[in-house]
């Protein structure tokens, strides 16, 4: 019996624990049908409601761009570096009514129809759907204000945070640096991998341009969920640029402000350069311009910068085509020399005009009445042109136009900077395509003292002056010493082979055009200052006739002579090589030669 209780005890008690676990699993069955039943809605039976819906929110992959690198002078102290600026910047896709909106922001803000403009342009220009764009660069402080009063009317636009590029010190390195522009369809085709910003600036000239690439950095990429408006959910992942290096450049800051304030009111070009191994201390070119007109897009000054005849954009040391004029004997003389057509003891009388052949053209000397008997060193040192109108004769033009080539004159030299030109070295074939005319002995007389089709670029003629110094060695001039920790190494540009003897002589030679009491630059020499060696140049800028006087034709200030100088020092031991030219200054004695020793004086002062 007790047996027979005990089973029907726990028949009793299995039968309550199956309704309670029956009682606990229905909720949970009724709760997964429900939620079943939410999702076969969702997906099935409104299916496209609920993805219009989502659409709402999209994901986005957003460039990240690196901050541009900076840069710095070679004692690292800054010349350009980047601040910030307030833009608007409005999503298209999330604007409801974009035309309408257009206007209504135009008409609150002033935008100009030049900034309505290039934002339609973009439109069709974009790299990613929703991409933001630019429709005020440079916000003021009025705008801002009027703008965010406003803001809820227009909830696609908003401000946002911007760099932009600052050069500390103004104009005075204006043709180093260069400016920056905005990006165009060329600049983004021909970026490879980079993508640029639809408003993003670029370098378009100087180191900001030649360094384009190093300064902009790479790109990153964040992805991002953005609202209807375009605003930040939230951001999924990110890989950072990495970053732009900074450029250091060799340029001395005191040189080169000595070397602008000597050229204001002036037009032409200063360069200094180490000839030990091609850094340029300081490059001028004058007129010039501020850089912020244009990375910030001052249209008032870009409008005075355009209209300004004297071309303050054109960057005369290494785009400026002159005559070298007397500059060129010293190499004219080396080459006579290793020719054999003469030695030091060479002489030819000087009267201070000179024929071809007897009752031919008269080609004039610089000094009436002429220098009487010279020999090469008197005619460097006083710079003899009927010298050089023989030697020229002699030479004859192959010879004169195969050595200069082979010494730079007919190529770029390199220097990192945009837009260089190379000078005219002519010859037979080349004034036959050019003017479809002869070569005639009188325009290899011309040559012999850097007229007629010759010309160079102040920065051929201070790295030939650097060969001077360096007894024959030239070395490619650069700007940039150093990218990031990265230091530049110096390049050998090209050689000028002779004997010893002709560079001990020569130097001798051009030091006395400074320290002779009868050399052409003897107005800058000071008896206990340092020893520097130079060449003046007077380069005709029109042609004289027989008899018309260069003193009627002054009286045309286009029509005056352009003042040359090339020089290097401190003798023995060079650490700098200097070209100075200025447009129609008419004496390289009274107007360049100066210029070249005040830059000479404060660098050795400084290296004492």
């Amino acid at each position: 019996m007790d047996v027979i209780s005990n089973f029907d005890q726990k028949k009793k008690n299995f039968s309550l624990y199956k309704r309670r676990v029956i009682l606990l699993i229905i909720p949970f069955l009724v709760m997964f049908l429900v939620f079943f039943l939410q999702i076969l809605n969702l997906s099935v039976f409104n299916n496209s409601i609920y993805e219009t819906a989502s659409e709402n929110n999209r994901i986005i992959n957003i460039p990240i761009y690196s901050t541009r690198g900076l840069i710095r002078d070679e004692n690292e102290n800054l010349i350009v570096e980047n601040i910030v600026h307030q833009k608007l910047i409005i999503v298209p896709e999330k604007t409801i009514d974009l035309a309408t909106s257009l206007l209504e922001l135009q008409d609150l803000l002033s935008i100009s129809d030049k900034d309505i403009l290039f934002f339609r342009r973009s439109l069709s220009k974009r790299t990613y759907k929703y991409e933001p764009i630019t429709l005020v660069r440079n916000l003021s402080t009025e705008q801002i204000a009027k703008y965010s009063i406003n803001k809820e009317r227009w909830p696609s636009v908003r401000i946002e945070a911007n760099l932009v590029r600052q050069v500390l010190d103004g104009p005075l390195y204006s043709h180093i640096i260069g400016y920056m522009g905005q990006v165009d369809t060329d600049n983004i085709s021909d970026s490879g991998d980079f993508k640029y910003k639809l408003d993003a600036l670029i370098g378009k000239a100087g180191i900001e341009k030649f360094y384009e690439n190093i300064l902009r950095g790479s790109v990153g990429y964040k992805t991002v969920e953005a609202d209807v408006h375009g605003a930040l959910v939230r951001q999924l992942s990110k890989v950072d640029p990495l970053k732009a290096p900074d450029l250091f450049l060799s340029i001395d800051k005191d040189l080169q402000s000595i070397a602008r304030e000597s050229m204001i009111g002036k037009s032409g070009a200063v360069i200094a350069m180490d000839p030990k191994s091609g850094f340029i201390k300081a490059l001028v070119s004058f007129p010039d311009y501020d850089p912020v007109t244009f990375n910030q897009g001052q249209q008032e000054s870009l409008k005075a910068i355009m209209k300004n005849k004297n071309s303050p954009l054109f960057n005369r040391a290494v785009s400026g085509k002159y005559p070298p004029a007397s500059t060129i004997k010293p190499f004219l003389g080396l080459l006579g020399l290793n020719k054999s057509l003469i030695d030091w003891g060479t002489s030819v009388e000087d009267n201070g005009i000179f024929q071809v052949k007897e009752g031919g053209r008269v080609f004039k000397g610089w000094k009436e009445g002429g220098h009487g008997e010279v020999n090469l060193t008197k005619a460097i040192i006083e710079s003899s042109d009927v010298y050089f109108y023989n030697l020229a004769l002699k030479l004859k033009i192959n010879e004169i136009s195969d050595f200069l080539k082979s010494i730079g004159f007919n190529s770029i030299t390199g220097i990192d900077l945009d837009n260089e030109q190379t000078g005219t070295v002519p010859d037979q074939n080349w004034k036959l395509g050019q003017t479809g005319s002869s070569w005639y002995v009188g325009d290899t007389v011309n040559i012999g003292i850097g007229q007629g089709y010759l010309t160079a670029t102040p920065i051929q003629l201070v790295v030939a002056a650097s060969a001077l110094a360096n007894k024959g060695k030239a070395y490619k001039p650069k700007l940039v010493k150093r990218i990031g920790s990265n230091q530049v190494k110096k390049e050998l540009l090209y050689t000028i082979e002779t004997a010893k003897e002709n560079w001990t002589k020569m130097e001798d030679a051009l030091i006395s055009v400074i320290s002779s009491w009868n050399g052409t630059a003897h107005n800058i020499y000071e008896l206990d200052s340092n020893r520097i060696a130079g060449k003046t140049g007077t380069a005709q800028t029109s042609s004289l006739q027989e008899e018309e006087e260069y003193s009627v034709i002054r009286a045309e200030s286009s029509r005056r002579d352009h003042a040359l100088f090339i020089g290097y020092g401190p003798i023995p031991d060079p650490s700098l090589a200097i070209v100075v030219i200025v447009e129609y200054g008419e004496s390289g004695s009274a107007v360049a030669a100066p210029i070249a020793k005040k830059l000479f004086d404060s660098y050795f002062t400084k290296k004492l």
